[in-house]
């Protein structure tokens, strides 16, 4: 799974791609999904190595992918959608580090 095909997921979960964390989030979710390393370690290794890239600090990038998570889950259906795409049930906004886990699950078992 590239990066585009990832992006086309989230845009069709519902996930507004004009915020700065959105193609953070992208990178750190195909990072994930093609090292599954990276779920055993604390999500800061992931934050970092995406930092990295993009030449900017990880906090910056804690920050923004926290950002466009709090405004996906505020999304009136955002369940029901994260739920369409992964069919794991949620009753409320996940943790950013299980947004991650749960996703990068699903798009390594649907990988063509």
């Amino acid at each position: 799974m590239n990066e585009r095909q990832i992006s086309e997921l989230l845009i069709s979960m519902g996930m507004n791609p004009s915020y700065r964390g959105y193609r953070s989030l992208v990178h750190v979710l195909w990072l994930a999904s093609t090292d599954t390393a990276y779920l055993f370690q604390p999500v800061k290794k992931l934050y970092a190595d995406t930092a990295a890239c993009y030449h900017i600090s990880a906090d910056s990038i804690q920050h923004s992918i926290r950002t466009l998570l709090e405004a996906f889950w505020s999304q009136e259906n955002s369940a029901e959608y994260f739920y369409s795409v992964t069919n794991y049930p949620v009753n409320g906004p996940l943790a950013p580090k299980e947004f991650i886990a749960v996703l990068a699950d699903h798009l390594r078992r649907n990988t063509n």
